[in-house]
């Protein structure tokens, strides 16, 4: 056995702190992959005027729960629009907050049935970002691979029509 109790110690710890930034590290890719989709989403989906207040409008964001991805979408989409709108996003601790808006990310499963209740009938993306959660949109991750399966009755039954080309990179595409 080469070294001493305290090296191995050392290099331990060592292992420990780099595993931990490897973890973080893969967390926040997976984030910015999310946050892109989440951009392209407000790109390729249309919602009908009555979706928003006037035509200069922002889409609105809401993030139930997914503190670290609503973090990373806000910076992805600064200064940046979706067919001429700016972004504005809500961070919510719980279904109920999500009036007005466009994009509701649900993150918090617990809040799921309450947030997707709220929503029924009205123009909003629902995007699901737990597990057992139903939205239009669900993130999928496939080994280190990060994709989306989409449901376009729940997108028709919001009003929103979705862009083919979204529907040519989701993983699965349920309805029509």
């Amino acid at each position: 056995m080469i070294g001493t109790p305290r090296t191995h110690k050392a290099f331990l710890a060592m292992l420990l702190a780099v595993t931990a930034l490897t973890s973080r590290a893969l967390a926040q890719s997976e984030d910015a992959v999310k946050a892109a989709f989440l951009y392209n989403f407000a790109k390729f989906v249309e919602w009908p005027a009555t979706a928003f207040p006037d035509g200069n409008a922002p889409i609105i964001v809401a993030f139930i729960g997914g503190g670290s991805l609503a973090d990373t979408f806000e910076q992805n989409v600064k200064g940046k629009n979706a067919n001429g709108r700016e972004f504005s996003i809500k961070k919510l601790s719980a279904a109920g907050g999500e009036s007005g808006a466009q994009i509701l990310v649900i993150a918090d499963g617990s809040q799921a049935a309450a947030a997707i209740s709220a929503t029924k009938g009205k123009p909003v993306l629902t995007v699901a970002d737990a597990d057992g959660v139903e939205g239009a949109i669900h993130f999928v991750k496939d080994g280190p691979k990060m994709g989306f399966d989409l449901d376009l009755d729940a997108a028709k039954a919001s009003a929103l029509k979705v862009d083919p080309k979204l529907q040519k990179v989701a993983k699965s595409v349920k309805g029509a």
